[in-house]
């Protein structure tokens, strides 16, 4: 787990709510698998309603999520068994929203 200040993640969770309000979809990407399986390197994508860029909010999220960034710009997730995928976007939706 990455150490953060206080500051920082309200800032991060502040611009997470602008980029994406509730009820918007976030798309995955696997970047990355460990060798043993027992973490992966997860990018999340938004599409923001009336453009067609992408936003790439993975700094963001792994600061509100207290996670690690990657070498590929993606969250790093620790784990196995399920898809961590999910698992990444249902706990974004809990800090954001309170609702996974």
């Amino acid at each position: 787990m990455a150490r953060i200040s206080s500051a920082e993640h309200s800032d991060a969770l502040n611009t997470l709510r602008q980029w994406i309000p509730s009820g918007s979809t976030v798309f995955t990407i696997l970047r990355h698998v460990s060798c043993s399986g027992m973490r992966r390197e997860i990018g999340l994508v938004v599409f923001p309603r009336n453009t067609l860029r992408p936003i790439h909010p993975n700094y963001h999220a792994a600061r509100a999520l207290g996670l690690s960034l990657g070498k590929r710009d993606g969250v790093i997730m620790n784990g196995c068994g399920m898809d961590m995928g999910f698992d990444a976007v249902y706990r974004l939706g809990l800090q954001l929203y309170g609702d996974g």
